[in-house]
């Protein structure tokens, strides 16, 4: 357990998005913006805050200014029905189709999500709906052009992968003996694209609760399995590395209130931070997702207040939803910081990108999209980032910040040099 001056500490370090108005963007056109970043971010300290506009002006040029390439900070869709925590259907701009064609008659009086019709009908072989009776309940995750599916056929659940860029359905994979619901499910497909790591109930005869299963995406085999504590786990690939190293919420026995760092496959525990919440000894049912930032240096892990708030969203005549976004170092689990903040949403019910961060290309920036009690205009806040690493992470702030995303692998630099400025795990 942490002591009493490392909880201290911890106070100390609390900061509400609403205690660092400095000033008044309100009226700032998106080309005056950029330069009010750069004049800023040299100067200010980490968690200042560089720039605050409506979702409006965000919206329209302030957030592309600030070299936010995802904009989009708002969904109407109902979490595991239109979107999935790992993917939006408003974010990756997917529409309602026409289901009339006849080999989908057989599920002509089901009522379809947008998402599933989307991928049903332009991605999975006709053969496949119509003759072997697949169906998508979802995407289960996401990551470039690649699509993990969560399929079904005869009462049984399946993983099916899609290629995106070119648009073929590669194969099927991690075959369960029942059909699964969708909040059922978690998976992530690793860094360098080799490896999807799922979160299911287990199956096994006797068994009770759930398990990770590390599935190899090339000959969709089944790699290595471990038996969970705790039903609500939540994970993330570490992105400095190809597929070897987890961030993993109550991995621990006996520490549900935890975040540890695991090598993969061997599934050891590197490192632990046996208090992530402040408030409560269970991070279920508040905690929403982790992530880590786009160097790997920093997990933010995402708690809000708990239970349906519909309502409270659709009259606003009530409270809305109180969400803490703890920091914590992505190589000891450390606790760092902790960002609050109010926010007109259901926890429940509606997509997770209604309330979770997003980070500038450059990654040394968060923004969030926010509400004041006082007045019901969304705000988007943009915050500095500590910058942490070694001088070669450094350098690449510097350059993103500096050159256009669209431009970095026009730049004159060895492909090594060139992949690390993109991100890429181990240089790959």
């Amino acid at each position: 357990m942490a002591t009493a001056a490392g909880r201290r500490r911890k106070r100390a370090c609390r900061m509400g998005a609403e205690e660092s108005r400095n000033g008044n963007y309100g009226l700032m056109g998106a080309s005056a913006v950029l330069a009010n970043m750069n004049k800023q971010v040299q100067s200010a300290r980490p968690w200042s805050l560089l720039h605050q506009c409506s979702l409006d002006q965000w919206n329209n040029g302030h957030g592309a200014a600030a070299a936010f390439t995802e904009t989009t900070m708002t969904c109407s869709g109902c979490v595991f029905k239109e979107c999935s925590p790992a993917f939006c259907i408003n974010r990756n701009g997917l529409l309602n189709v026409n289901k009339s064609e006849p080999f989908f008659s057989f599920r002509r009086k089901s009522k379809f999500t947008k998402m599933a019709e989307h991928f049903e009908y332009n991605h999975i072989p006709a053969q496949l709906s119509s003759i072997q009776n697949f169906h998508v309940n979802s995407v289960l995750c996401a990551q470039g052009q690649t699509v993990i599916l969560h399929l079904v056929r005869n009462l049984m659940t399946q993983f099916g992968i899609i290629d995106l860029k070119a648009n073929k359905f590669l194969g099927i994979f991690g075959n369960q003996r029942v059909e699964f619901v969708n909040e059922a499910l978690r998976g992530e497909i690793s860094p360098d694209g080799s490896q999807c790591l799922i979160k299911l109930p287990t199956t096994r005869i006797g068994g009770n609760g759930f398990v990770f299963q590390l599935y190899k995406l090339s000959t969709r085999e089944l790699l290595t399995e471990v038996n969970l504590h705790y039903n609500h786990a939540l994970f993330v690939f570490d992105p400095r590395f190809c597929s070897s190293r987890i961030a993993v919420t109550s991995f621990v026995e006996n520490e549900d209130n935890s975040l540890s760092l695991v090598r993969m496959p061997s599934w050891e525990v590197v490192s632990t931070n046996s208090r992530v919440d402040d408030f409560n000894s269970s991070l279920n049912p508040n905690l929403k997702d982790i992530r880590y930032s786009r160097d790997g240096h920093l997990i933010f892990a995402v708690m809000i207040t708990s239970g349906c708030h519909c309502k409270e969203k659709k009259a606003r005549r009530f409270q809305p939803i109180d969400v803490s976004i703890y920091v914590f170092d992505g190589d000891l689990a450390h606790t760092l910081h902790c960002v609050q903040y109010h926010r007109y949403a259901c926890g429940q019910h509606s997509c997770l990108v209604n309330y979770m961060p997003v980070f500038s290309e450059c990654g040394s920036r968060m923004a969030i999209v926010l509400n004041d009690l006082e007045t019901p205009i969304d705000h988007v806040q943009i915050y500095k980032l500590p910058i942490r690493g070694n001088l070669q992470n450094r350098c690449r702030i510097r350059i993103l910040q500096s050159f256009p995303p669209e431009t970095i692998k026009k730049l004159p630099l060895p492909r090594r040099l060139i992949n690390y400025l993109r991100f890429q795990p181990d240089y790959l």
